[in-house]
């Protein structure tokens, strides 16, 4: 999931691990709502009586919970009911349950393929499912919707000859001079050549009146920080610089 938001240039602030508990999850999300833009949610949307994320994220956000027709829809397609009772709107008793949503959803169709399951978006928070396989999925689809939605940034890496430590005090005066781009440090011990990767990338910037800046404005950003930081750095340590800030190459 890690791979996929950063290939996407959506970066990851934090993973939280929480138990199938509704005060819980409403805390870490009340929490996390205060700390990112975008919440992701993994797990606990079935039917059964320890799957709580829907229900906990409706009280999170304030909204009441309501039968959605387009969810039940679904549900009637997807789904044959092969139980002889059944309850109204002709859904059994576990359907219903996964058909009644916060009244904020809305469901999303981000893969572009026809009869795929739609992600289920309320607010700022995606809920997706835990199983690993359709989560890893999902979170491509999402990944590659916000990267549309946000605006994506150029990113560079700084590949060194040079370890660590030799660059703090530069590194420092770098980040401290830049703000408004995010910085990495790799070392690279067992490396034959590089012993240090430097990664920038751009961050979303807020104008004076509460607007978004846009990426061309931010990619300006990274370049200027990125130009600082080499001329900073002795002459003859810098191996390679290239336009992206995956550090899989090695």
């Amino acid at each position: 999931a890690a791979s996929l938001l950063k290939a996407n240039g959506v970066p990851l602030a934090r993973v939280a691990v929480v138990s199938d508990d509704q005060e819980e999850i409403v805390a870490e999300i009340e929490r996390m709502s205060d700390l990112v833009d975008v919440i992701i949610t993994s797990g606990g949307v079935g039917p059964t009586h320890d799957d709580v994320t829907i229900k906990s994220v409706a009280d999170a956000l304030g909204s009441e919970m309501v039968f959605n027709e387009e969810m039940a829809e679904l549900l009637k397609i997807k789904m044959s009911n092969n139980e002889s009772v059944q309850l109204e709107h002709g859904l059994t008793e576990a359907q219903v349950k996964m058909a009644t949503l916060p009244k904020c959803s809305r469901l999303k169709y981000l893969s572009g393929i026809e009869g795929d399951w739609p992600v289920l978006q309320c607010g700022n928070i995606f809920i997706l499912p835990g199983v690993p396989q359709f989560f890893e999925k999902k979170v491509g689809h999402v990944a590659s919707y916000l990267s549309t939605e946000l605006g994506r940034s150029v990113a560079f890496k700084v590949v060194l000859s040079i370890d660590e430590n030799s660059i703090v005090p530069i590194l420092n005066n770098v980040v401290q001079n830049h703000p408004n781009v995010s910085f990495g440090s790799y070392p690279f011990v067992d490396h034959p050549e590089a012993k240090t990767v430097v990664t920038l990338e751009g961050r979303k910037i807020v104008g004076l009146e509460g607007e978004q800046v846009n990426s061309k404005h931010i990619d300006v950003h990274v370049k200027v920080a990125l130009s600082d930081l080499v001329n900073k750095l002795p002459d003859g340590n810098v191996l390679r610089v290239d336009n992206n800030s995956d550090l899989t190459f090695l």
